[in-house]
């Protein structure tokens, strides 16, 4: 019955997915295709110049990017995967519970010889596999990519590491999401709402940026967590950054869990 359950999820999506899949893949290999033409017009890094420190900085500009394949990749291309990815994230996450309640089949599903551990369970593997899927296909497109446009060498371990700091913001957006639709009482749709979440973050992650006194409640955004200096030599994970997002995911979920085990079903 959960096998059921969790193939109904993943049907349920796939369009979807497919659509999120696309658009990423379509995103990421246009931006690479300019990159040849870009990273070698001297006009653009002299625009760059005479933008502000703080606005270059809170884009993640850097003119080192201009003469690194992956710098250029981070700049350009690794917003649309970490933007695109947490709203299908958090959009999938704040409906796939949210959803039997409001299409008033809640009870339904309840009456079947599953437990809500089962439930819970069942649609959490299958909002994983998804999340999961669309990171893997767009750190694919994002090496095919570099691999077809590439000027010059670039470092895959460095892609892989930058890649999973994006599929862990999307885990951390889904898990908001999912315990946000649990504590939601009576609202027809979640999906509105969550995407304000994602770009609320994004914002707040940005602003505090460009006014660089207030950089340090950056750190309140999971955006901030993302390390995207892959253009210093030691680039790699750091562990407080994985505990960041570890604590985040893993409480939001658990949190999740033992809400759905006591909600009372509204109707």
């Amino acid at each position: 019955m959960t096998r059921a359950l969790f193939a109904k999820e993943l049907k349920q999506y796939r369009t979807s997915f497919l659509v999120w899949s696309l658009t990423i893949i379509a995103l990421i290999a246009m931006t690479m295709a300019a990159m040849p033409t870009m990273m070698a017009s001297a006009g653009l890094k002299d625009l760059l110049n005479a933008y502000p420190p703080a606005f270059l900085r809170a884009f993640s500009f850097d003119l080192s990017s201009f003469s690194d394949p992956l710098g250029f990749y981070v700049v350009y291309a690794t917003l649309y995967v970490a933007l695109l990815g947490s709203v299908f994230s958090i959009s999938v996450a704040a409906g796939i519970i949210h959803k039997e309640q409001s299409l008033g089949t809640a009870e339904f599903l309840l009456a079947k010889p599953l437990s809500r551990n089962q439930i819970f369970g069942a649609k959490l593997a299958a909002y994983l596999l998804l999340v999961l899927a669309i990171n893997v296909i767009a750190f694919f497109a994002a090496w095919t990519s570099l691999l077809a446009f590439s000027p010059g060498p670039f470092r895959l371990g460095a892609l892989v590491i930058v890649s999973t700091y994006c599929l862990l913001l999307s885990l951390a957006m889904g898990g908001i999401g999912l315990l946000t639709s649990l504590t939601v009482k009576r609202m027809r749709s979640l999906i509105g709402p969550a995407i304000g979440i994602v770009l609320g973050f994004y914002l707040w992650d940005t602003i505090t940026k460009i006014a660089s006194q207030y950089e340090a409640w950056g750190w309140l955004s999971p955006f901030k967590w993302v390390d995207v200096k892959v253009t210093v030599p030691d680039y790699g994970f750091a562990w407080w950054r994985l505990v960041l997002f570890t604590a985040l995911i893993v409480g939001c979920f658990l949190s999740s869990l033992v809400v759905y085990r006591k909600k009372d079903i509204l109707t």
